[in-house]
C-alpha cells in the first residue's frame, strides 16, 4: 500500500469513528407542567450528553397533539397524560410507554377541580348543567372529573367539557367562559394563591389512590429501531427522577422557565412526584376508567402498552 493510500485509509477510519461517536438526537415534546423535571434536570446536568444523546424538547398544549406528533414521526418521544396513549392503543395506534412521568399521590395532590372564588358552586351536584374547561377532551382530567362526580353521587353526564390549553384555563374561569376547570400544578397554586379561584374537589382521587398520571411514550416502530437509545433514555430518566424527587428545590428555576411562571411563585408550588420505573399496577386503573366512560371500547392488560 502506498503512503497516500495509507493516509487515505486512516482518514476514512477517523471519519467513520467520528460518525460512530456522534451523539444521537432525540426529539421530545411535552406540555408545560412540572412532570418534565427529570428530563430538564438531566439536560442541564449533562446526563444525556454523557450517554451520547442530544435531547431537544418542544412545548405542546395537550397530550392528544403530542400523540399525533409521535405517531406521525415528527417527534421521537412525547410526554402526555396516560389516557391519550390508552385511547390510541384501543384505536390501533402503535404507541407504547417508555418511562414514567407523574405519579398520583393523594398526600400531595397535583390536580384539582377549581371554581371561581366568588362562585356559589359548592358540591358536585351544583355542577349540573355547567361547563368545565379541560386541556383535551377525553383526557385524564375530564375522565377524573366524571369519576369524581359519580363518587360524589352526582350525574357525570350532567356536565359538558370545552378544550382549553393549561395556561389559558385560569383566564377562562376568571372571565366566566367556563364555570369550573380541571387544572394541574403549578397552575393550581397560581389561581388559588391569587385569590381568584378555590378548590372544589380532588378529582384524581376518584381514579385510584395511586396511579401513573403521565408518561413518556414512543411509537412501536421507533422503539424497535432504537432499542439502545430508548434503554439509555429510560435509565437516565430513572436516575434523574430519583434525584429530583429528593432535591426539588434545585429545579425551581427550571419549573419557572418551563411553565412560564414567576420564580417566586415557582418556589412556593407543591411539586409533582415522578415515577422511577414503569409498573403495570400503576397504569391499569387508568385503562379501567377509560373503558368505564367509553373512551375505549373495553379494558385491556396494561402490559400491552409498556415498551419491552
Amino acid at each position: 500500500m502506498s503512503k497516500f493510500a495509507r493516509i487515505a485509509a486512516l482518514l476514512c477510519a477517523a471519519a467513520l469513528m467520528g460518525q460512530t461517536n456522534a451523539p444521537v438526537t432525540i426529539r421530545l415534546s411535552a406540555s408545560p407542567v412540572d412532570d418534565v423535571m427529570p428530563v430538564l434536570y438531566a439536560q442541564r446536568a449533562g446526563l444525556f450528553r454523557q450517554a451520547g444523546l442530544n435531547v431537544t424538547m418542544d412545548r405542546a398544549n395537550s397530550g392528544a397533539a403530542i400523540s399525533a406528533a409521535v405517531a406521525g414521526g415528527s417527534v421521537d418521544i412525547g410526554k402526555g397524560n396516560i389516557v391519550s396513549i390508552v385511547a390510541g392503543h384501543a384505536r390501533g395506534i402503535p404507541l407504547v410507554l417508555v418511562a414514567p412521568a407523574a405519579i398520583y399521590d393523594p398526600k400531595a395532590p397535583d390536580a384539582a377541580l377549581l371554581v371561581a372564588a366568588s362562585s356559589n358552586l359548592r358540591t358536585a351536584g351544583d355542577l349540573a348543567g355547567k361547563t368545565v374547561g379541560t386541556p383535551a377532551l377525553n383526557d385524564l382530567n375530564s375522565m377524573a372529573t366524571l369519576a369524581w362526580m359519580e363518587a360524589n353521587k352526582a350525574d357525570p353526564h350532567s356536565i359538558s367539557f370545552v378544550e382549553i390549553p393549561f395556561p389559558a384555563l385560569d383566564a377562562a374561569l376568571e372571565t366566566g367562559r367556563v364555570q369550573a376547570i380541571a387544572q394541574v400544578k403549578p397552575f393550581i397554586s397560581d389561581a388559588v394563591d391569587s385569590g381568584k379561584a378555590r378548590v372544589l374537589g380532588l378529582t384524581y382521587s376518584a381514579v385510584a389512590s395511586r396511579f401513573l398520571e403521565s408518561a413518556w411514550f414512543a411509537s412501536t416502530d421507533y422503539v424497535a429501531k432504537n432499542k439502545d437509545v430508548v434503554a439509555k433514555f429510560q435509565r437516565i430518566v430513572a436516575q434523574a427522577s430519583a434525584y429530583t424527587n429528593a432535591h426539588q428545590s434545585e429545579t425551581v428555576d427550571l419549573l419557572a422557565t418551563w411553565a412560564g411562571i414567576d420564580p417566586q411563585r415557582a418556589a412556593r408550588v407543591p411539586r409533582i412526584v415522578t415515577g422511577i420505573t414503569l409498573q403495570a399496577r400503576d397504569i391499569q386503573p387508568v385503562i379501567d376508567i377509560a373503558a368505564k366512560y367509553n373512551v375505549i371500547p373495553k379494558p385491556f392488560d396494561a402490559r400491552e402498552i409498556m415498551a419491552q
